[in-house]
């Protein structure tokens, strides 16, 4: 995976992660009478072949912080990361907003535009099934994985929606785990977009709920498991360290720097919730 890149402004060392660099941006409201602080941070989770033909989801909403007074909307992020070089703004990027440290992640899509990380998750089921063990096996088939500055030309992270995911041939990590963690919603399963890094590198992947468990996939393993059975406990999954996850609403981040292989509990802050418009 791609590694961390510097931001441009003020800079400090955020969390535990190699090469993870913070910057701090004051923005003007829009009757200038209000300066509000925003930062963020560009991270390297991995990433998929533009196609204009491929339909465009509606991805626009604002971020609700716990918190805080205001929401953070798209257009506030859009506006500062359009003054980043076409490299720099390939990178997911994580917030600040009003005080608060880390409240939501933002990605450039395949419209060249930054959106909220919650926003991919676009309700997309590919087809009807009961079997959940269905979408990771149809991953394994259909969706080559290939990183995202082979596929544009260098840049780092572009992500794709969960419906561009399935329709592109190719995607990396995140791509596969947007599509796999959207279409495990839609069958009415707990299912989470998990950021963070596996032996060291960055990653993405899909955490599921299931009867109380917790289950670790792989969504870029081409291992054709026909079982949900044959899938792996959370709590034994070995070299992940996650950091943030989200779903179709919420974003979390861990409250500390501290290792841990549970995906639910008092060691994870709600930061905030994603509201489409």
């Amino acid at each position: 995976m791609n590694k961390w890149v510097i931001p441009l402004l003020i800079v400090s060392v955020l969390l535990m992660l190699p090469e993870v660099l913070r910057n701090t941006i004051q923005i003007q409201s829009e009757d200038n009478s209000v300066e509000k602080a925003l930062g963020s941070t560009n991270r390297g989770y991995g990433a998929g072949n533009t196609n204009a033909n491929l339909e465009q989801d509606r991805q626009y909403g604002v971020v609700r912080v716990s918190g805080t007074s205001h929401p953070l909307a798209e257009e506030t992020i859009q506006r500062v990361v359009a003054k980043r070089s076409l490299e720099e703004s390939a990178h997911v990027s994580i917030w600040n907003w009003q005080g608060l440290e880390a409240v939501t992640a933002s990605a450039r899509g395949l419209d060249q535009q930054h959106h909220f990380a919650n926003s991919y998750l676009v309700g997309f089921k590919p087809f009807k099934t009961r079997q959940l063990w269905v979408p990771l096996y149809t991953l394994a088939m259909n969706k080559e994985y290939q990183y995202d500055h082979q596929q544009y030309a260098g840049l780092s992270d572009i992500w794709q929606t969960s419906r561009q995911a399935y329709y592109q041939k190719r995607g990396d990590c995140e791509d596969h785990a947007i599509l796999l963690a959207d279409w495990l919603i839609e069958l009415g399963v707990d299912a989470r977009v998990a950021l963070g890094t596996h032996n060291g590198q960055g990653h993405a992947w899909v955490v599921a709920i299931v009867d109380g468990r917790e289950y670790l996939l792989e969504a870029t393993s081409k291992r054709r498991q026909t079982s949900w059975q044959a899938m792996p406990l959370a709590a034994l999954a070995e070299g992940y360290e996650v950091e943030f996850q989200f779903n179709r609403n919420f974003f979390w981040a861990k409250k500390s720097t501290a290792s841990t292989r549970k995906y639910r509990g008092s060691h994870w802050i709600k930061k905030s919730q994603f509201v489409r418009s």
